[in-house]
């Protein structure tokens, strides 16, 4: 029931940017506070990718969020991935096609963007 209401009020936002900005330019979402706890949107998602060691694929597919959900969202979401990467060792990086020093640039990138 709640995945079905989640898509009825995605719809309703969708629906409404359409109707605001009288064209359909791409996904329109409405966008509620999360609870402590709660996951981000594509973590899930994510976080399967890391368990099946297809890091690279985890990273594109993280890439490909950068201008569909909001900065907020993206910034987060980008902080947990690199920070679970970060936690695996060099080897098992290295088995999954990653590199540490990929990682620990990105980490950087977003300690930047706090300032």
């Amino acid at each position: 029931m709640k995945i079905f209401l989640t898509r009825q009020i995605r719809s309703i936002g969708q629906g409404l940017g359409v109707m605001i900005s009288g064209k359909n330019g791409g996904p329109t979402q409405i966008v509620f506070p999360k609870k402590q706890g709660e996951q981000l949107p594509h973590q899930l998602d994510l976080q399967k990718l890391i368990d099946n060691r297809q890091y690279n694929l985890a990273a594109e597919k993280l890439a490909r969020l950068t201008f569909a959900v909001p900065h907020s969202e993206y910034f987060n979401l980008s902080r947990w991935f690199f920070t679970q990467l970060n936690q695996l060792s060099d080897d098992e990086l290295r088995k999954g096609g990653y590199s540490k020093n990929l990682i620990l640039d990105r980490l950087k990138q977003l300690k930047a963007q706090l300032k």
